[in-house]
């Protein structure tokens, strides 16, 4: 049985065991035949030894003959299923079949799929769920349920099926399907009622329903159930949704719609979505700013603090209005939105809005990169919370409006940002009728009785309480809040005994009247849990519940019971349904507190949080050693705090402690870089040469050439890792790393003989962890390949065959190699292997190593002809690309696209495309056989078009620019794609290495 036909076998667990081949099933009569294959398949690609397999088929003493017959039992499985799919090894047998041919591997990619998809749409995370779910039919390995050797994995796959499950509801209740999935958590409930997380689901879904009494019911009948038959009590997350239904807590109500645009999420970063309490009145103002939208290219939303800016502009963006009403000339324009709220430096904000964008690299600096991001085509921009950087917002638009034809910029501030052109919307507080209509609807959801309490006098004293505050928004919502605590005529009396809002209580712009607000809400907090939300001001991006344990105040206990009371005052908001939960301090909050930390407690407060960033950093590190997934994860999670607290520590005389923070940090980035820390990590570049002994000068180089590396500046990257390693003796634990990166600089350079002695070196060093060895021998291999040495890259491989089995069962990098060295000889190899590793690299998190083999894979697609595969990779990958800023990497898809255009007819735009990559810096060199390739493409472009016409062309590449480039390739891949072209026959080639992260 060929390849073609192995695509065809497929193997369902997740029920009665299954076989099918091409669609049809192949029924497995003998008990012996559903045994082994369920075995195998239970580790696919994984050798079984013969005693497994044994212990497997016969649950008692096996008989004497029982190889023998575990042999004719495996002859007839592969009669069944095609010979090439069970392999004999040495030690067992192994199932040579993809994943995703076997029900539990398509199941792993689905719920990949929509756990991706959730965090910008959950509604589209619970469909892709629902479809994982439906895999199964039945419960797994049914009909070998009275094998006592399949009991464990059984078990595991029931529970798995149950986690999902409960995902699934969690996701639906997000995305504001709490009626839908009712039915269904009643029916979960009674098949399994003392699953708590079940019972959680349940209660919030019936409160969402409007069935808040039924609600408080379930949870008193769980309690009362768990008490009686176990003499338990419910857990605490259970004792707090009872409390929070109590009093009505308006973040447990239905969501908004998770379709909205501004839910959505863009380039890498998710996007700012409107609260889901109600939008008060503002007609007027909105359509004032959505005029001044269409009629100008920059608006700036002016106000002061806490008159509702950002909600207004949010409540704009999420209205039914298409891209051509608010920007002329497009249909389907795309929305960026960018906080700037936590940018503290004027230099950090390009930097910002790039990581906005989803871009992760920036070789020619963030300006540059957001406008090759940007392009030329229609787009609309929001820079929300601008006014502490107003000249370095007002440069930025500036530049971009030069340098972008099509884009609009909407920003909100409490100035103007003072650039040409600029339209200002001036936004004051609302009517009074809307003020105190907005504190009436804040009000009820906290007190049932307050409706009915609504007489002429309490109507009035609404009235002087909206007037005291200014009649500001955020302030009316803070007073709302402490009604349900005080009522209404106390709330008037202290409002009017000393705690004035219209007065901010230190300094500073007395426009912002909410600070005043802020004050009175920490004012009533137990003196304890003041100094701990004062000391939770240094945190940026928000926190987990351990930054708690790291920054309690001294002599402080109960760090638990002091967090609930900030919760409670909502002075700290709380996502539960992030997983840990995640907590943050509104902003107006946070710089309150922050001016509370005299000289000596903020040194503390910084020092603390340094202490807890470092030991998360370590954590981190720990795991990225061991190559797992979840190292990216927890990165990400802290990663506005890792900044905050790297530019702490580089201020102050702590170099050790930089340097340790520094180098974990950098070695996280090389897998998912982050522009504004790799800026960072370049400022803090010591002075060279480095004294030999002095290990923390040398760390700090590592870490600083490193983050050169990742930027593309490999002269810098080779001159502070050289030194590192210069500095550093040579047992020490960290000199591996500067070996490591300036092997990958050697390589870029096709410097053979320093990359293979790197490499020797790094495979003599113990403290190098096995992924980094294994990675050197990929690049030596890779080298030698490049430089057309196909043996030697070949005996690379081969005399490290050892080290690199067991590595590259979870690197995707090692199976990436392979597949660069398979291009050539064996292309249908090649394409499953850069498959894997584009897998492997997902579940790892390594960016940089994805795109590269998502490269390699299209590179063999086009040389073997398979041009509507190729169209559609090519048009994928340079949307990919443009968005991470990945420039080196994105003209070699321009390149190769000027190839499938050659094949596809159209000469005009492979000229332009191969033009525009000649004429960039940033685009890698050509060489090898790449060379003669390009001579013959020019060749045949210049014959079809002619003199005048080619050098027209040429012009017309010159002048697109990188924007220009992509754009012109996204457009004629999009025609390719509708036009459907045929495939070709062509045999496969090579390409020049390209910036890559292993």
């Amino acid at each position: 049985m060929g390849a073609g036909d192995q695509e065809r076998v497929e193997i369902g667990l997740l029920g009665p065991v299954r076989l099918s081949v091409g669609g049809v099933a192949r029924p497995l009569r003998s008990l012996p035949g559903r045994v082994l294959l369920a075995r195998l398949a239970l580790g696919p690609r994984r050798i079984v030894p013969v005693a497994e397999l044994i212990d497997a088929l016969w649950a008692e003493e096996p008989p004497r003959g029982a190889v023998g017959n575990l042999h004719s039992y495996v002859s007839r499985l592969r009669r069944a299923m095609g010979d090439d799919l069970i392999g004999r090894e040495a030690a067992g047998y192994r199932l040579l079949l993809d994943p995703d041919r076997i029900d539990t591997g398509l199941v792993e990619r689905l719920v990949a799929e929509a756990r991706s998809a959730a965090v910008a749409d959950p509604a589209r995370g619970a469909l892709l769920l629902g479809r994982a779910l439906g895999v199964w039919r039945g419960e797994a390995l049914a009909d070998l349920a009275d094998r006592t050797a399949f009991t464990p994995e059984r078990a595991r796959l029931d529970e798995w099926r149950r986690h999902l499950r409960e995902e699934w509801f969690e996701l639906r209740l997000t995305a504001g399907e709490a009626g839908g999935v009712l039915p269904d958590l009643e029916e979960a409930v009674a098949s399994d009622p003392l699953r708590e997380r079940l019972q959680l689901l349940f209660v919030r879904a019936r409160h969402r329903t409007g069935r808040t009494a039924e609600a408080l019911a379930a949870v008193d009948a769980y309690r009362r159930r768990l008490a009686d038959e176990y003499g338990l009590d419910p857990g605490p997350a259970m004792a707090e949704l009872r409390q929070r239904l109590l009093t009505d807590d308006p973040a447990l109500r239905e969501p908004g719609s998770p379709t909205s645009p501004v839910a959505e999420e863009t380039g890498g970063a998710p996007r700012l979505a409107p609260p889901a309490d109600r939008f008060v009145g503002r007609k007027a103002e909105l359509a004032q700013v959505r005029d001044a939208v269409r009629e100008h290219r920059t608006v700036t939303v002016v106000g002061p603090c806490g008159v509702g800016k950002t909600r207004l502009v949010l409540e704009l963006l999420k209205e039914p209005v298409s891209s051509a009403e608010l920007l002329p000339g497009s249909s389907s324009a795309p929305l960026h939105v960018v906080e700037l709220a936590e940018i503290s430096r004027s230099a950090e904000v390009a930097g910002a809005v790039a990581t906005g964008l989803g871009l992760r690299s920036a070789p020619q600096g963030d300006v540059t990169a957001v406008a090759d991001r940007l392009g030329h085509a229609p787009a609309l921009l929001v820079l929300d919370n601008c006014e502490h950087l107003s000249q370095a917002v007002g440069a930025l638009v500036t530049e971009l409006s030069a340098r972008c034809r099509g884009l609009r910029v909407l920003a909100t501030s409490r100035r103007r940002l003072d650039v040409p052109g600029e339209r200002v919307v001036r936004l004051g507080p609302p009517s009074h009728q809307e003020q105190v209509e907005l504190f009436c609807d804040r009000a009820a959801l906290l007190r049932d009785g307050f409706r009915a309490d609504m007489g002429a006098s309490a109507a009035a004293l609404v009235a002087e309480v909206c007037r005291m505050l200014d009649g500001l928004p955020l302030a009316v919502e803070l007073a709302a809040r402490r009604e349900a605590v005080f009522g209404l005529r106390q709330l008037r009396e202290r409002l009017s005994a000393g705690l004035d809002v219209l007065e901010p209580v230190r300094g500073g712009d007395r426009a912002t009247a909410v600070t005043a607000t802020v004050e009175w809400s920490r004012r009533l907090l137990d003196p304890d849990a003041r100094d701990l939300l004062d000391r939770l001001s240094v945190c940026r991006g928000g926190f987990g519940a351990e930054a708690v344990d790291h920054l309690m105040p001294p002599g402080a206990a109960r760090p638990a019971a002091l967090l609930a009371e900030l919760v409670d005052a909502s002075l700290v908001g709380c996502d539960l349904t992030a997983d840990p939960p995640r907590y943050r301090l509104l902003e107006t909050v946070r710089h309150t507190c922050a001016a509370h930390l005299a000289e000596a407690r903020a040194e503390d407060a910084h020092a603390a949080h340094a202490r807890w960033m470092l030991a998360h950093a370590e954590r981190v590190h720990r795991l990225r050693r061991d190559r797992s997934p979840e190292a990216a994860v927890l990165f990400r999670r802290e990663r506005a705090n890792t900044h905050e607290a790297l530019s702490w520590l580089a201020g102050t005389v702590r170099r050790r402690e930089t340097a340790r923070l520094a180098l974990m940090t950098a070695m996280t980035l090389a897998d998912d870089p982050d522009l504004p820390l790799l800026g960072l990590l370049a400022d803090l570049a010591p002075a060279l040469p480095c004294t030999p002994g002095d290990d923390t000068g040398a760390l700090l180089a590592l870490a600083s050439g490193v983050a050169a590396w990742l930027t593309g500046d490999g002269r810098t990257s080779d001159r502070l890792l050289g030194a590192a390693v210069e500095a550093l003796p040579d047992r020490h634990p960290h000199r591996w790393i500067g070996r490591f990166y300036r092997l990958t600089n050697r390589m870029y350079r096709g410097d053979v003989t320093g990359v293979e002695e790197d490499a020797t070196a790094l495979l003599l060093d113990r403290a190098a962890p096995g992924w980094g060895q294994g990675s050197a021998v990929c690049c030596a291999a890779l080298t030698r390949e490049f430089a057309g040495d196909h043996d030697r890259a070949e005996r690379w491989l081969t005399r490290q065959e050892v080290l690199l089995t067991e590595l590259s069962r979870l690197d995707g990098f090692v199976t990436y190699t392979r597949g660069e060295l398979a291009a050539q000889h064996d292309p249908a190899l090649a394409l499953a292997l850069f498959d894997r590793a584009h897998r492997q690299c997902r579940a790892q998190g390594n960016v940089y190593v994805g795109e590269i083999a998502a490269v390699g894979r299209a590179a063999v697609l086009i040389r073997l002809g398979r041009d509507e595969e190729a169209v559609a990779a090519c048009h994928e990958l340079l949307g990919s690309l443009r968005r991470l800023g990945m420039w080196p990497q994105l003209w070699m898809v321009l390149r190769l696209t000027a190839e499938l255009m050659v094949a596809l007819g159209d000469h005009a735009t492979a000229a332009a495309l191969f033009t525009a990559a000649d004429s960039d810096s940033l685009a890698p060199a050509v060489f090898g056989c790449d060379r003669e390739l390009h001579a013959r493409m020019w060749r045949r472009i210049a014959g079809e078009l002619g003199p005048g016409r080619l050098e027209a062309c040429r012009a017309e590449g010159r002048a697109d620019g990188r924007a220009g480039a992509a754009e012109r390739a996204v457009h004629a891949l999009a025609a390719a794609l509708s036009q459907r072209p045929a495939s070709r026959g062509q045999g496969a080639g090579k390409r020049a290495p390209a910036p890559w992260s292993p």
